[in-house]
């Protein structure tokens, strides 16, 4: 899913900066309408992964729910805290 959307991330940031270095560059109108007018189009067909992405079902195994770990009791000690507790570097 990630490929999908940094490709069409990728797309649309050469797109707008070649649109944007040519509109700049270019002396007649016609030129910049006809730049402006692929851009556009190359950004409308960018989208076209992202909505297929987005449009796909999910894939039919279900996710596994991890619950957290009980709080330690008020008394209870961590091993990580009572490692730390007598050995520290000064």
């Amino acid at each position: 899913m990630s490929e999908g959307i940094l490709a069409t991330v990728a797309i649309f940031a050469l797109v707008v900066g070649a649109a944007c270095y040519a509109i700049r560059h270019l002396n007649k109108t016609a030129g910049r309408i006809a730049v402006v007018i692929a851009s556009l189009a190359a950004l409308v067909a960018a989208l076209a992964p992202i909505v297929k992405i987005l449009v796909e079902a999910p894939s039919s195994t279900p996710a596994q729910v991890v619950a957290p770990a009980p709080p330690a009791e008020p008394n209870q000690v961590l091993p990580q805290a009572r490692a730390g507790l007598g050995g520290g570097t000064r």
